[in-house]
């Protein structure tokens, strides 16, 4: 919660006027105890879930998600494809790839 000097100043301005200078310090120590009840409920309760959580389990979880991504589920596909069709993403060897023709250029074409 960002609450500036400015923001500070109009909450305690409403507060004098609506409860009083009497009641304001009573109500002031309220609303700090009470904040401190909410802040101590919420660590348990992230302590509960922490330990009630398999951390193991959670992680294999996140490794498997990682992979759901659309390059890594393209990647998947065109390697099971290159499988079952007896391609192997291995390089061949420089004498068995055909050899790169450079296309021909026609200046009177363009």
């Amino acid at each position: 919660m960002n609450i500036g000097w400015t923001e500070f100043l109009v909450i305690a301005m409403i507060g004098l006027i609506v409860f009083g200078p009497e009641r304001l310090p009573e109500m002031a120590a309220q609303f700090a105890k009470f904040i401190k009840t909410m802040r101590a409920k919420a660590s348990e309760a992230t302590a509960e879930l922490t330990g009630s959580v398999d951390t193991k389990a959670v992680t294999d979880i996140a490794k498997d998600l990682r992979g759901l991504t659309p390059r890594g589920l393209t990647t998947k596909a065109v390697s099971s494809a290159a499988g079952l069709a007896g391609l192997s993403d291995s390089p061949k060897s420089p004498a068995s790839r055909p050899a790169k023709v450079n296309p021909v250029f026609d200046p009177d074409a363009t």
